[in-house]
């Protein structure tokens, strides 16, 4: 069965579809293809994996789901929106990620000792979100995730795949820092309209964030909240293919 696309514009939203909380990476040829050079990423992020280079957040993440500096993030992509300083700085994580067909959204991410992400939502239900276990210092129930009512825990060098637009929350209660690499895949049945989906990820993205910054406008009703959606939508879909173009300039150069 094949969705409409959704496009979630507050923390409170729901999703009531029929996504898996998890799914199986057996099923997936780019799973494998990350697993088998996860090695990779863990060399070239060896000086962030040590604490000899200092993890600075690239993209703020939103304030209210964890304590301040303890989730930092270094993007790839955002929805197709790429950080191209990232992507020179780390080239080899940067030639594995794009060689897999249609991921749009890529950071590595650490989460600090003894902390949590809370309950939240994704943007949309377009996308199969990814964790590729980097550096994982304990297995359950010290260290996992947690999709809808189902639980799991982290295997190094292995791929967790799920519904990031069920609620959903990770955790680390050791004394040691968790690398991962987050990914997202836009879903096949997507993909015909790549930039016109991504480009409404941004536009969700942008009315949390001004719904963050100005409490007054989560009063607005949801009519209302989807124009302010479309009209940033369009902003990023005019966007996006500039942007593209840019990046293979930044190659070059």
């Amino acid at each position: 069965m094949i969705e409409q696309p959704m496009y979630f514009l507050r923390e409170t939203d729901s999703y009531t579809g029929v996504a898996p909380s998890f799914y199986n990476p057996k099923d997936f040829d780019w799973a494998k293809t990350l697993e088998d050079n996860w090695g990779i990423i863990s060399q070239e992020m060896a000086n962030l994996i040590t604490g000899n280079e200092q993890m600075s957040l690239s993209s703020p993440n939103p304030p209210y789901l964890s304590k301040p500096g303890v989730w930092k993030n270094i993007y790839f992509w955002n929805f197709m929106w790429q950080y191209h300083t990232n992507c020179k700085l780390y080239p080899r994580t940067y030639n594995l990620l794009r060689s897999i067909p249609n991921l749009t959204f890529a950071e590595f991410t650490v989460l600090e000792p003894n902390s949590a992400i809370l309950p939240h939502i994704g943007e949309t239900n377009t996308t199969i979100r990814g964790h590729l276990a980097i550096e994982v210092p304990a297995p359950l129930p010290i260290c996992g995730i947690k999709v809808g009512n189902e639980q799991r825990g982290y295997e190094q060098g292995k791929v967790l795949l799920f519904s990031d637009c069920h609620l959903h929350t990770v955790w680390n209660h050791s004394s040691s820092r968790r690398f991962v690499l987050v990914f997202d895949i836009t879903k096949q049945e997507y993909a015909r309209n790549i930039y016109w989906v991504n480009a409404q990820c941004l536009g969700a993205l942008s009315v949390k964030y001004l719904t963050a910054k100005m409490a007054a406008l989560n009063q607005l009703p949801d009519c209302l909240l989807r124009q302010f959606h479309l009209f940033f939508s369009v902003l990023w879909r005019a966007y996006l293919p500039l942007q593209r173009s840019m990046a293979r300039w930044y190659e070059k150069n």
